[in-house]
C-alpha cells in the first residue's frame, strides 16, 4: 500500500514539474490530480508570473528572438489547493493576475474589451503609457491585482478559492494573453 501511494505520489510531482504550458485540466490530467492528491492537497500554492532572468532584455529590439515565449510564462501551469486556500502570485515586471471562476476556459476571456495602461505615480492622473494594452473583461472575474510596475507578490484575497473546481488565472496583459498564452488553472479540491 505504501508503495503505491508513493507512486502516485511520484506520478502526480512528474505531472507538476513537466507543465510547461497551459493546458486544459479536464479530462486525464485532472483525473489523474483527483485520484493522486488524497488528503495530502496543500492550503496554499505559489505561481511565478514571468521568468525576468530569461530571454531577451524589455523592450523587445526589431528582429526579437523569440524569447518572449519563455520571459512571458506562467509556472506551475497548474497548482492544486484545498477549498479555502490561496495562491500567491511572484509577478515579474508587467505583469497583471486576473482570476476567473469555475467554468471560464480561457476561449471566453473577451480580448476585445481592453483598457489603456496608465502610469503610475507620480505621473500625471490617467497618463497613458501603452493604450488598449490591458484586458477588461469582468464577466467571471473574482480578482484582479494591480499592475506589476516593479517585480511584486501578490496573494488571491480571502473566499477566492472557497469552492471546489478549476479556475482560471490569467495575465491581463493583451499580448501576453493572446500570443504567449500566458494562462494557467488553480484546482480546488
Amino acid at each position: 500500500m505504501r508503495n503505491a501511494a508513493l507512486a502516485s505520489l511520484a506520478v502526480l510531482g512528474g505531472l507538476l514539474a513537466c507543465q510547461d504550458s497551459p493546458t486544459t485540466p479536464e479530462g486525464t490530467t485532472d483525473s489523474v490530480l483527483a485520484s493522486t492528491v488524497g488528503n495530502g492537497i496543500p492550503e496554499n500554492a505559489t505561481v511565478r508570473f514571468g521568468e525576468a532572468d530569461v530571454g531577451s532584455p524589455f523592450p523587445p529590439v526589431p528582429g526579437h528572438d523569440a524569447s518572449y515565449h519563455a520571459k512571458d510564462r506562467v509556472y506551475p501551469g497548474t497548482v492544486v489547493i484545498r477549498a479555502g486556500g490561496s495562491v500567491t502570485f511572484e509577478m515579474a515586471v508587467f505583469h497583471q493576475v486576473a482570476i476567473y471562476d469555475r467554468g471560464i476556459g480561457a476561449d471566453d476571456i473577451d480580448v476585445s474589451t481592453t483598457v489603456d495602461l496608465t502610469a503610475p505615480p507620480p505621473a500625471p492622473p490617467g497618463t497613458v503609457i501603452i493604450p488598449d494594452f490591458i484586458i477588461d473583461d469582468a464577466t467571471g472575474r473574482l480578482a484582479l491585482s494591480d499592475f506589476s510596475f516593479a517585480p511584486m507578490t501578490w496573494t488571491s484575497p480571502p473566499g477566492t478559492f472557497d469552492e471546489p473546481g478549476t479556475y482560471l488565472v490569467i495575465c491581463t496583459v493583451v499580448p501576453h494573453f493572446v500570443d504567449a498564452n500566458m494562462y494557467a488553472w488553480v484546482i480546488v479540491k
